[in-house]
Order: structure tokens, then sequence, then C-alpha cells
């Protein structure tokens, strides 16, 4: 005797506690006027932050083709009716995976299922209206009910790529900024074994970086590469203050106070006191014009940001120190085209941050495009303050203007 099958269990589908709870918290919300196409694209974009993978999301907008656009509606029915064999042909996955991909979906509220009584997956639709009338299959309502939740989630993904292309940025930049001091530091009397270190640390801490998008490592990382550019600018800073010839050699660059005098203190570091020193430059022909080429004109480093906003690269902070622009303008002098020797003679001359403030000026004049030769400019402004006819706040002035 052949035993007896039970036909309605057969039809029944097994639903799990978590399916249960998931279909009464979602069905609390109602159906939204939002089009098919805004929903797959927040679901696209927030799958990170809504905690889904790639293959779940590929699996919702693949049961959402099914549908039509009117099933979208406030008032329609966006239910999918494709076998569970249509699923398997389309992802290449077995039936066992396409039963947990579903079961999961179902569980964490983003599909109900809704099953006829024979177990079979149709749709009937009004002739007239081609609205649904009624639906059996895989009920996709959530997506429009989470639709808010869907909304925020794509708007965080793009916070969160935006912020993390701006820590990426970030960290480029501090390691741009640490090899230009690396090599205005060997003009300077750095050492290759000390600026090799630099070099090594700065390179290991941008390739920690890979293509991540996690903000703590990167935070932490913009914070290394930022102590690391604190650092070699303090070190630079005590290779600043040293004899200086102006006629002298044209390797390295050398930092004298304003007003040069055949005997002259300075401190041997810029960041702490020390026992001043006697140096004695023997190679100066004429003597500085004792007046300060910028004549009461206050040429704050935050001004010259502006009229040479060239300088903004060279510099770590966007309110810098009279030294940091002092060091911006060195290593601006070498874009503009200015040899050492000039750099040299109008530091010694001009005084060291009023020919930062001569830089700052050729720097803007030359994007006008008012000055074919930089070094040649610069020169001719260290000859006029010589003269005493050098008058450098007439200049800022009109820049300021303009």
């Amino acid at each position: 005797m052949k035993p007896e099958i039970d036909l309605y269990n057969r039809a029944q589908r097994r639903v799990t506690k978590a399916m249960f709870e998931a279909q009464i918290r979602v069905e609390m919300y109602p159906m939204q006027d939002v089009s098919r196409s805004d929903i797959l694209t927040c679901l696209r974009r927030g799958r990170h932050e809504l905690g889904l993978t790639r293959q779940q999301v590929e699996l919702l907008c693949y049961l959402s083709s099914w549908t039509d656009h009117k099933d979208w509606s406030e008032e329609g029915i966006p239910i999918c009716t494709a076998h569970n064999d249509d699923i398997q042909l389309e992802f290449d996955i077995g039936r066992t995976r396409v039963k947990t991909l579903l079961r999961v979906l179902a569980e964490e509220g983003w599909i109900i299922y809704r099953d006829s009584p024979n177990g079979k997956r149709y749709r009937r639709r009004n002739p007239k209206t081609g609205q649904t009338v009624y639906a059996y299959g895989f009920d996709l309502s959530p997506l429009s009910r989470r639709y808010d939740e869907l909304r925020q989630a794509a708007q965080a993904a793009i916070e969160r790529k935006r912020e993390t292309k701006r820590l990426h940025h970030a960290i480029m930049t501090q390691a741009r900024r640490i090899y230009a001091l690396i090599d205005a530091g060997r003009d300077m009397g750095l050492g290759d074994d000390e600026a090799a270190q630099y070099g090594t640390q700065a390179y290991a801490l941008t390739q920690e970086r890979g293509l991540r998008s996690d903000q703590a490592l990167l935070n932490a990382l913009v914070e290394k590469l930022s102590a690391l550019v604190e650092a070699l600018e303090n070190r630079l800073s005590s290779l600043m203050v040293v004899e200086s010839d102006p006629m002298g050699s044209p390797e390295r660059p050398h930092y004298t106070t304003t007003n040069l005098k055949t005997h002259i203190n300075v401190e041997k570091d810029v960041s702490k006191a020390a026992e001043p020193i006697e140096i004695r430059s023997s190679s100066v022909d004429v003597p500085p014009h004792p007046q300060s080429p910028l004549r009461g004109f206050k040429a704050t480093p935050n001004f010259l940001l502006h009229i040479a906003p060239q300088f903004r690269e060279f510099c770590s902070s966007s309110r810098p120190s009279q030294q940091e622009i002092i060091a911006a303008a060195l290593m601006a002098s070498d874009k503009l085209g200015i040899s050492r020797h000039a750099w040299n003679q109008g530091n010694n001359v001009l005084g060291s941050y009023e020919n930062a403030v001569a830089i700052a000026i050729i720097a803007a004049r030359q994007t006008t495009g008012k000055i074919k030769s930089s070094g040649g400019y610069l020169r001719a402004m260290v000859n006029r303050h010589l003269e005493g006819d050098l008058a450098m706040d007439r200049t800022l002035y009109g820049l300021s203007k303009g």
C-alpha cells in the first residue's frame, strides 16, 4: 500500500521566526511613491552601509527585473515570479545556495515570501490597465517601504567615499611636502643618510595606505606623516642660520638677518636660544640700504599666500609662520627658474623674509606674463634696493587691489 502524501504540507514553505518578525516589522511602513530605478541606485550605492554583499544586491536587482514599473506605485504589488531554476541559471550557482540567499534576504527583511496554496509562482494582471490583480512569489515591497533607509545609506556611502578621497589626498600632499623638504635640505647641508631615512619613512607610510578605505587607518597615516613633516621642518630650521656669502657658492642657500653688517650675531639653532657667536662676512662689496624695502607694509604670511598661491603647496598649514614662508619661497624659486646664486644675493641684501616677499611678487607677476626672466627681475630688485630706490610697498599694494 502506497504511503499517503500530504499535498498541503508539501506546498508550504518553512517560515522561520526571523522571517516572521522581519515581515511584521517591515509591513509597518507604507509603500512609497518612488521609482524602481531610484530604489536600485540607492541599494547599490549603500550596500556596505546596509551590510549587504554584492551577490545579495545583484540578486535583489535581478528579482526586481521581473516586475513592471507600474508595480512600484503606492498601490502596486512588486512581486517577482522567478523560479529557483531561473536564479540558478542567471548566477550559475547551486540550488542550495539559491535557497540560502533567499532565506537570508527574507530574514533580514528585504523580501517577503508570498506563496500560493499549491506552491506555484504566477501573476494575473488586469488586461486593460496592466495592474497586478494578484501574484505569488517574492514580494519586493520592502525595498520601497525601506526607501528612506536606502537613501540614507546611499548618502552615507557618498560621504564615506568623499572623506576617504580627502584622506588619500592628504597623505600624498604630506608625502610630497616631505620629498620637497628633503630636496631643499640637501641644499642646506642635510646629510644623504639622514635624508634617506626621512624619504624611506615617508615612502613606507604612503605604501601602507594602498587602496584601502579604512578611515581609521588613513587618519593614523595622516597623523604620522604630519609628525614626520614637523620633525623634518625642525631639523631644517636648525640648518637655516649659517654663515652667508652673498656672492659665494651657489650650491646651497644661506640665511642671515635682514640688516647685514660686517660683524653680526646669529643663533646656532633658531628653535633654542644659544650663546651668540661672531660670524665674519668679508665679501659684501656694497652694504644693503638701511631702510627695509617693505617700507612699513605689513606683508604677512597669509597675505603672501593670497598674492602667490604657488606657495601653498610648500606650506604644511593654512596659517604658516615666516620661517615656513621663507622655506616655501626657496622651493618656489626653483620652479620660477631663479638660480641659487640670485637667491643668496637677495637673501643677504634684502633680508630673509623680505627676499621671500620679493619671490612672492615675482611669482604673482609672472602669472600675468609681465616677467620674462625671474632671476633677472630679482637681481634688478636687489640693485634698486642697494641704490635706495626699491619700494615693494607700492607693488604689494597694487597686487592687493588686483
